[in-house]
Formats: structure tokens, C-alpha cells, sequence
């Protein structure tokens, strides 16, 4: 049996999961989850990295309690966001939210327009990309940026802490905004934003050995070996693609904070057509592209129903709340958001927020979460359904099934909303399709499974599949 740890770190949540593969299949299972790693500072939202590394240990330790030996560790996370590396090899300890406001003023600023960057990069180009915050962090205090050695995203972070080895994957590097269609750094763009090519790390192959546990870890959890850390498809999107059982005529909808859909292919799109229409290219594995668009996502369902369980005195579940928007459809509510709107990106009052950008909302009362919610559910799903459309023109291929994974597979209403909207068959798993596409990579490195094809093969095998049909 092979045992191995995946470090699954969504921006909502994070896990570490033992996977277990006996040679035809794979079992995972949860052992520790990290929630409540966003904190809020003066100046806006930041990482708590320290405890983020502090839980992934944790995670660790637990995981050795149910077996005797951990053969592989993968780590893989949200994109954009990154830490510092001091000239000292230490960490930055709170690293900046993709949320911060720094990462807009950085967009507005920098001299180079969109659709240059998208020419040179093929990339969605988004106010939030690495390239922006980067530019901004320097030009608001540039000791900043001259007093660091390197800039690591987070699961780059992470494995550097685990390892001491200094790697890029590749795509994590994508959702950068700083890697060429060549898929090295852009040096033009470097430039223009004052980023020190040094300042980046080598980039990594996903399913290659970065480094083993460093040697104080391992004497720290009385190991009896330093445990292979395994380069894997890092940016969660990318291994949550690896974990989906692909077909051709298929897309994917990745439905977590944002809501992510695309499709695999072997050629970046980059017509202007498609950067107007926002979709853009990231990095999959073994020559494939992920043509994608990021969509508003369930944060703000996340949003909504923290607000009502404050505000009604109990905690209200998203079951609850997922019941309450049937009832409310039930009874012919037909108020819909517009979830592209920018007073959704980060709103401190999403009640507010709704009812002021949409009259049908107005006036609200504590029996009225079920509405709220439907409107939510209803612009996020019209943002699907013309999303599919234009994948389908830019591809010049039609999609006859949906696949989704993320926390939106879990809501029954969500999907099968999707799939009446859509006239498109959804089938729904694995749910944590990050961390079958984590795993899946690990046991490529370590040799056991020859490539992703296979992979998914055994992973069909192993997770819980769901379908949802079209009813009228």
C-alpha cells in the first residue's frame, strides 16, 4: 500500500488528506482541516502563513497516526498570491490577500495595457494577478522588493518550508501574469513592473521530485525517513482538471470561490476575441493548455449566509439556505444579481450589497433569506450558461457535458439549476477533484501510474460520480 499526503489549500479552505493506493485504486480520506487562515489588517485582508504552515504540520502528524509510513507529500493551492523569501531565507509571515486594495491600484497603474499583457502572456489578465500586486508592493515601499530574495506563491511557500528547495510550478506560474506564452518569465514584463529576474524561482515540471523533508522536520516528527515532496500540478485549478475524468465534448466547472470554467486544450487561444470576451490560458500538464474564465463564485453565498446567521442569532447552514431558495422558487421569485458587478469582488454588507443593485430585493426582511440567495443563485448560473456559450465559440467545439467539482457539487439545487439552464447533461465528481488531481500527480512521480490518461482511469474507478440530467 501507498501512502500518500496531499495538501489541498483552496482560499476558502484548506485540508490535508491521506491517500491510500493499492496498485488498482485510491482511497482519501480527510485528516485535518485549515480554515480561518484570511485575518484582517489595517490596511486590508493578509495571510496567516505561520499558521497555515503551523496546521500543514499538524496535518502531517496526523496523518502518520493512522499509518506507519507516508511515502510521498503534494501540495497545491490557490493561484496569484505569493510570499516573500528574506535575505535571511525567512518568510513573510502575512502575506497580502488577492483581495487587498493594492491589488487594483497596481492594475490601474501599470504601464503596460491589457491586451499587451495578454499578447505577451495569453493569460486571463485580472486586477488580481501576481504581476499587479508585485508592481504595487514596490512602488508603495520599494525596500520591499530589494531587501527579498524571492517571491514564492503560496504551495511554492509551502514546499519551501517543507523542503528548503527553492521551485516554481509551472502552473502556478501561469496565474502570474508574468509568464510568456514560451512558459518562461517575460522579461519585458519584469521590467516593466521592476521585478529583479532573480527574484523568481527556476520553474518545476509538475510530477518531478522537488526536495525531500527537510532534516529538522523529520527529527522534529522522530521520522525514520525524509519524505519525497512531489512537484505536482500546483495551482489547484490545474490539479482539479488532473482529477476530473475528461473526455472530448466535455468542460469543466470548478465551483468554489470563484467559479471556474473551461475546457483542456493543445493550443493556447489568444485572439482578442477571447481577451475581450475574458477567458485566457493556464498551464495543464503534459502539453495540454486549460482554456478557462474565472467567474464570481460561492463566496458570495459564503458571504450571505455568514451575515444572516449573525443576523437572525444562529448559524445557518448552506443545506438551510439552499431549501429556503427552492421554497422561494417555488413561489415564483425571479430577482437575479449580476455577480460581475464590482460591488460584489469583496462587499463588507452583501445584503446591501444586493439590495441596492437590485430593486426587486429591496426591503428584505429576516424571512427573506431564501430570495436573497435565489437572486444569487440565479446570476451565478446565468454567468455559466453564457460562459458555456462563448467557450463553445472560441473552442469551435460543442460541450455536451458539464463536469463539475468544488463545494457547488455538493448543493443539489446548484446543479440541477445548471444543468436546466444549460440543456447540458452535469455530471458532478469527484467532489475534491484538487486533491485526486494532487494525488494522481504524486503516484506519476513516484512511477507507480504512467500519465494522466491512466490516472484518470483509476480515479474514475475510486470517486463517487453524479449525474444530473435537463428537466423542463
Amino acid at each position: 500500500m501507498i501512502n500518500c499526503l496531499v495538501v489541498d489549500l483552496g482560499a476558502g479552505s484548506g485540508r490535508a488528506m491521506l491517500g491510500r493506493f493499492d496498485g488498482q485504486k485510491i482511497d482519501l480520506s480527510e485528516v485535518h482541516r485549515v480554515s480561518g487562515i484570511e485575518m484582517r489588517l489595517d490596511d486590508g485582508p493578509h495571510w496567516d502563513l505561520n499558521r497555515l504552515l503551523e496546521e500543514i504540520k499538524k496535518g502531517l502528524q496526523l496523518a502518520l497516526e493512522r499509518c506507519a509510513k507516508i511515502d510521498s507529500i503534494g501540495v497545491d493551492s490557490w493561484g496569484v498570491d505569493y510570499a516573500l523569501v528574506d535575505a535571511s531565507g525567512k518568510l513573510q509571515a502575512a502575506p497580502h490577500h488577492y483581495r487587498h486594495p493594492r491589488s487594483q491600484r497596481g492594475y490601474d497603474a501599470f504601464p503596460m495595457t491589457p491586451g499587451e499583457m495578454f499578447e505577451r502572456t495569453g493569460s486571463q489578465v485580472l486586477p488580481i494577478n501576481t504581476v499587479y500586486q508585485l508592481f504595487s508592493a514596490g512602488k508603495e515601499d520599494p525596500s520591499v522588493i530589494v531587501t527579498s530574495q524571492r517571491v514564492l506563491m503560496i504551495a511554492d511557500a509551502v514546499n519551501y518550508y517543507l523542503t528548503g528547495a527553492v521551485g516554481g510550478d509551472l502552473t502556478l506560474a501561469h496565474t502570474s501574469g508574468l509568464l510568456s506564452l514560451d512558459g518562461k518569465w517575460d522579461r519585458s514584463i519584469c521590467s516593466s513592473a521592476g521585478i529583479p529576474l532573480g527574484l523568481l524561482p527556476p520553474l518545476k515540471q509538475p510530477g518531478t521530485v522537488l526536495g525531500r523533508l527537510r532534516e529538522e522536520l523529520q527529527l522534529e516528527l522522530q521520522l525514520h525517513n525524509r519524505i519525497p515532496v512531489i512537484s505536482v500540478a500546483a495551482h489547484d485549478t490545474a490539479s482539479a482538471v488532473c482529477g476530473l475524468p475528461l473526455r472530448t465534448q466535455e468542460a469543466f466547472l470548478i465551483c468554489g470561490s470563484w467559479s471556474i470554467i473551461g475546457r483542456e486544450v493543445r493550443q493556447a487561444i489568444t485572439s482578442e476575441d477571447a481577451r475581450l470576451s475574458g477567458f485566457g490560458n493556464e498551464g495543464g500538464i503534459e502539453g495540454r493548455q486549460l482554456f478557462l474564465r474565472s467567474l464570481n463564485g460561492l463566496h458570495l453565498l459564503q458571504k450571505l449566509r455568514a451575515h444572516w446567521s449573525e443576523r437572525v442569532g444562529q448559524e445557518i447552514s448552506f443545506a438551510e439556505m439552499s431549501d429556503l431558495a427552492t421554497i422561494a422558487s417555488a413561489r415564483g421569485m425571479s430577482a437575479s444579481i449580476n455577480p460581475s458587478d464590482p460591488v460584489f469582488f469583496d462587499p463588507p454588507d452583501i445584503v446591501a450589497a444586493l439590495t441596492r443593485t437590485c430593486p426587486e430585493l429591496a426591503g428584505c426582511t429576516n424571512d427573506d433569506l431564501g430570495t436573497l440567495a435565489l437572486a444569487v443563485y440565479r446570476g451565478l448560473i446565468e454567468d455559466v450558461a453564457e460562459s458555456l456559450l462563448a467557450l463553445e465559440r472560441q473552442t469551435n467545439e460543442p460541450v455536451a457535458r458539464l463536469r463539475i467539482c468544488g463545494g457547488g457539487g455538493q448543493d443539489a439545487l446548484l446543479c440541477q439549476m445548471i444543468a436546466n439552464r444549460t440543456s447540458r447533461i452535469v455530471t458532478v465528481g469527484p467532489i475534491e477533484a484538487s486533491a485526486w488531481g494532487n494525488i494522481a500527480m504524486q503516484l506519476i512521480g513516484l512511477g507507480l501510474i504512467e500519465n494522466l490518461a491512466a490516472a484518470r482511469i483509476v480515479i474514475e474507478k475510486s470517486a463517487d460520480i453524479l449525474n444530473y440530467y435537463p428537466q423542463k
